[in-house]
């Protein structure tokens, strides 16, 4: 009984410091809400969160939120302490210890296999694991950045940090905001300009293929600015995040791995956008995925538990990505049904990579399961942003035509379709599949299949005009 009292005041001590989701777990605990605290700690603790882990030990010794169970409470403690957390002193871990039979032994064993450092260091947490003869797709072309279109729109130098798929053809397509700085109007001309550019593709064993990459392009008022960042507003984001402010911790993370000049390490800003993303830091838990997303060609996919933690607080983006590795292979009703849900809650936010991608599936699927036309028609509200749209995309006013079509409104599908077409030939994309869905449309029918995939260009692709040589970070 004196060990667990002395682990139980452990266990307060240990949430005092608590921040963002770890503080929200806190506040369920402490309203009695013990399932709902217990299921946010498992998702903090399975990205490398000690404290978290801590606290499942915690709880599972006294029984909140479920059976009281001491060798899974051992396991937790023990996965906590190799991963940092020493709240609990050798002593109550010993006397915990002479209480366990060999069945609690073994489950403690199994938690620390699977939550322990080696474990997490495997199998979850950066950097990315070297894979045998992948080389990522690298930009050679840049086309001209349009500054005054992002600058001038709110009077500063900015950023637009931007995820893409690089096809074999070395063409850039379905670009994704990650970030803009300090105004979302840097995100979409960013978008523009990496459509634009030419890529050297992905390989494996020196055979292309499409791949994911990120890179960031920066806005200035004049050539004469030496940089993009105001630095009163660095220092104040420097200043929040050692105060413990997430948010402001993962965005000055980020902006030091962007620009080295400001002093911080890539070691360092990895290591505080991990803090954040640990903490429970929905847009840092994403950023870590999409870094990790690689690793499924190498081995087991790191990338999924940060996924899933950035899904289940509201991340719209991760929801979507979630939804699409739910249905690759084969899924089943299940997954189906899983992935429909996701999409469906991703559809009323404001994000239109993640509207786009759900109206692709909701109203284009081939798996009928999946389908819900009316729910994609009323996504399409949220597909353009005034002032900030990804209207360059081809695939943007393509799923709006989808979700028209799909509702019977073949005649509203012509205009975005044919919008679709010209913005496709104009990137010299290979326009088959645009010119196939646009004479279904024509003909009163819709048209079902994967409305993103793109296929290989097979027109001559020139080099942007007035582009600079450069590299992908």
């Amino acid at each position: 009984m004196r060990a667990r009292g002395v682990i139980a005041l452990l266990f307060l001590i240990c949430c005092t410091s608590a921040r963002a989701d770890f503080a929200a777990a806190l506040g369920q605990y402490q309203a009695g809400q013990y399932a709902a605290a217990k299921q946010t700690f498992a998702l903090l603790a399975a990205l490398g969160n000690a404290s978290a882990q801590h606290n499942l030990g915690a709880m599972a010794l006294h029984g909140q939120g479920g059976p009281e169970d001491r060798g899974e409470a051992y396991g937790w403690f023990l996965a906590a302490r190799e991963n940092g957390n020493h709240d609990l002193g050798d002593p109550q871990l010993a006397g915990l210890r002479s209480e366990l039979s060999a069945a609690d032994e073994a489950r403690a064993a199994q938690i620390v296999a699977d939550y322990g450092r080696d474990a997490l260091a495997s199998g979850v947490l950066p950097p990315l694991p070297a894979c045998a003869q992948y080389s990522p797709p690298r930009i050679e072309v840049q086309a001209p950045t349009p500054y005054a279109y992002g600058a001038r729109a709110v009077g500063k130098s900015g950023v637009g940090v931007v995820s893409f798929i690089v096809g074999t053809d070395g063409l850039a397509r379905d670009p994704q905001v990650i970030s803009a700085m300090p105004h979302p109007a840097f995100g979409a001309p960013a978008a523009d300009a990496l459509l634009n550019s030419r890529f050297a593709p992905a390989s494996v064993g020196g055979r292309p293929v499409e791949a994911r990459n990120w890179t960031f392009i920066g806005f200035k008022l004049s050539a004469g600015v030496a940089s993009i960042w105001d630095r009163g507003i660095l220092a104040g984001l420097k200043a929040r995040a050692a105060g413990g402010d997430l948010a402001s911790l993962y965005l000055y993370g980020l902006i030091s791995r962007l620009d080295p000049d400001l002093g911080e390490t890539r070691d360092e800003a990895g290591a505080m956008i991990l803090e954040a993303a640990q903490n429970g830091d929905r847009d840092a838990q994403y950023w870590i995925a999409m870094l990790l997303d690689e690793s499924r060609r190498c081995g087991p996919d790191r990338s999924l538990p940060w996924l899933r933690a950035a899904a289940a607080g509201g991340h719209d983006v991760a929801r979507v990505t979630l939804a699409e590795r739910l249905l690759e292979g084969t899924p089943d009703a299940v997954r189906i049904a899983e992935a429909k849900a996701l999409f469906t809650a991703a559809i009323g936010g404001t994000n239109a990579w993640a509207v786009k991608h759900a109206i692709a599936h909701l109203a284009a699927s081939p798996v009928e399961a999946l389908r819900d036309p009316p729910a994609a028609l009323r996504a399409t509200a949220h597909l353009f942003v005034k002032d900030y749209s990804l209207s360059a995309d081809p695939q943007m006013h393509e799923a709006l035509a989808a979700a028209r079509a799909a509702t019977g409104d073949f005649k509203g599908a012509l205009a975005p379709q044919k919008r679709a077409l010209a913005a496709a030939e104009q990137l010299h994309w290979n326009p088959a599949a645009v010119h196939e869905r646009l004479a279904a449309y024509e003909a009163g029918r819709m048209w079902y299949g994967d409305l993103l995939a793109v296929p290989r260009s097979n027109l001559p692709i020139p080099a942007p005009k007035g582009g600079t040589r450069a590299s992908a970070r």
